[in-house]
């Protein structure tokens, strides 16, 4: 049994977690939102999600192990997946196909692009994690998966309204690779002053 100020700490935990998620993914709503809404199964976007945000949880909660084995400006070559995913779709879109290109993004690939779209959310946790103890971590767990719950729903949501309205499809269709290019080179170039 938890003593009260064991359960202080767990819903600190647990609700610092959900703020620092959405600052560090908004851009990822968007993106993955305009991703679903171009995709007639829904299911790869859904398993893509999931299994990134597993694989964020997972590099955040061992942050003092990575740290000691992968040099920080290795992290930054991330940046090649959204980079090389949104020039793909600008290359692709003008073709005849362009409109089953968006229906084909595999599941891998939506969670290669959402890990390496998700370097900030890990460098925010992974310090959290590291300097916790027991009690809070399992709160930091609990309010990761609480806030990735929420949003996958509000990126489903989204996705239907931008699926929807042909403009905010046109648009998003349009502004999704520019999007990717250009998360993809902040972290090329970013990522690894950041940790300095």
């Amino acid at each position: 049994m938890l003593a009260a100020d064991d359960w202080t700490v767990f819903f600190t935990a647990a609700g610092l977690v959900p703020l620092a998620y959405a600052a560090t993914n908004l851009d990822n709503l968007l993106i993955m939102a305009t991703l679903a809404a171009g995709s007639t199964e829904r299911r790869g976007v859904v398993i893509g999600f999931l299994a990134a945000s597993a694989v964020v949880l997972a590099i955040s909660s061992t942050a003092i192990v990575i740290d000691y084995f992968v040099p920080d400006e290795l992290i930054g070559y991330l940046g090649f997946v959204p980079l090389s995913f949104g020039v793909y779709i600008l290359l692709t879109s003008g073709s005849p196909d362009s409109g089953r290109t968006a229906r084909q993004a595999t599941w891998p690939a939506i969670a290669g692009l959402m890990l390496a779209n998700s370097t900030d959310t890990m460098f925010a946790l992974g310090p959290l994690f590291a300097e916790s103890g027991n009690t809070a971590r399992i709160g930091l767990v609990v309010g990761f998966v609480l806030a990735a719950c929420i949003w996958l729903i509000l990126i489903l949501s989204m996705s239907s309204k931008v699926a929807q309205s042909r403009t905010l499809s046109r648009l998003g269709h349009r502004l999704a690779p520019w999007m990717m290019i250009l998360v993809g080179l902040y972290i090329l170039s970013d990522t690894a002053t950041d940790l300095v």
